[in-house]
């Protein structure tokens, strides 16, 4: 078999075309982001110190019933703010060993198989810490704000997601909807639907409101359970495989592995975003060769952040334990 005189060029080069397929990976690994992604609302910004969202905080108070000869009123509004978020940082290695490289560098099969390998756990890798920053419940200063931050059980107590004290009673349109009544029997009495259809309720305003339901495994089976007789299965695509769902008033129910326990989420997609850098959109470096290693390594990263700009369209129900 002839031998494959470029094989550090062909690996080298299969590696490094590698941080689109990863991020395809990671989207479609994860039913919040894939339904982002569907909606629109992966938005690659050019740049910018901080990512910035805009909030209509209230309506505009010129418009009113008058009579025809009335004056109109033409004060300057002050309607749109905007909330701001940092940008955050997240990243990993492909290290690829001299000698891995060496021994199956006479089949170029073989190294493309390695490559895939690599690749594979890549996809793996970055979908695994993404799936955690979403749902990860003690954020901490290089963390995303994720799904509990953003839709945190106690409202008043925030004063900076987003930049907006939300503590304060002028900037309650900054709070999200939270049902705090502990539901320990969910197919009881109703107790789960109804928790279920008051949070939906009071988190819906004409036709703004939650646009999907995310839960975990636990609570899901609860839910399917509550539905004997009248379940109904649907899917959703997302390219090359599906995320398998139940519905409810509408909205899509999911479960997902990082979901915090006890806690159902109702998120309004259309006001929630992934920006991404577009100088930091799923990049990778060159590979350099390790000084003190026979080894060569790229860096592969994303600056990104989930963003809200409404919060009273969105709701958690905080404590569903059976």
């Amino acid at each position: 078999m002839a031998g494959n005189t470029s094989f550090s060029t062909l690996i080298t080069t299969t590696l490094q075309n590698l941080p689109g397929d990863v991020f395809d990976a990671v989207v479609t690994n994860n039913a919040l982001l894939n339904v982002l992604k569907k909606a629109g609302n992966i938005k690659i910004v050019s740049g910018g110190r901080q990512f910035t969202h805009p909030v209509f905080h209230r309506a505009n108070s010129t418009f009113a019933a008058r009579g025809r000869l009335d004056t109109v009123d033409l004060s300057l509004q002050d309607n749109l703010t905007r909330a701001v978020y940092d940008i955050k940082i997240i990243d990993g290695a492909v290290v690829l060993s001299d000698l891995d490289v060496a021994m199956n560098a006479g089949d170029k099969e073989k190294l493309i198989d390695l490559a895939e390998e690599l690749k594979t756990e890549a996809e793996v890798s970055m979908s695994e810490i993404m799936g955690d920053q979403i749902f990860n419940t003690s954020a901490g200063a290089n963390d995303l704000d994720g799904i509990p931050r953003l839709i945190n059980t106690v409202p008043t107590s925030q004063s900076d997601v987003g930049g907006i004290d939300s503590s304060g009673s002028a900037q309650a349109y900054w709070r999200k909807y939270v049902y705090t009544t502990a539901v320990a029997a969910f197919g009881t009495t109703q107790a789960g639907l109804n928790a279920m259809s008051t949070t939906l309720n009071s988190t819906t305003y004409g036709r703004q409101g939650p646009t999907v339901i995310i839960t975990t495994k636990a609570i899901y089976t609860l839910y399917e359970l509550a539905l004997t007789a009248n379940v109904r299965y649907t899917q959703m695509e997302t390219g090359e495989g599906t995320f398998r769902n139940l519905m409810f008033n509408t909205l899509p129910v999911y479960f997902d592995d990082n979901a915090p326990a006890n806690r159902m989420y109702f998120i309004d997609t259309n006001s929630l975003r992934l920006q991404v850098l577009s100088q930091g959109n799923m990049k990778a470096t060159k590979f350099m060769h390790t000084q003190d290693q026979l080894t060569e390594s790229m860096l592969m990263y994303i600056f990104c952040n989930l963003t809200l700009g409404s919060r009273r369209t969105q709701g958690v129900i905080s404590s569903i334990t059976g």
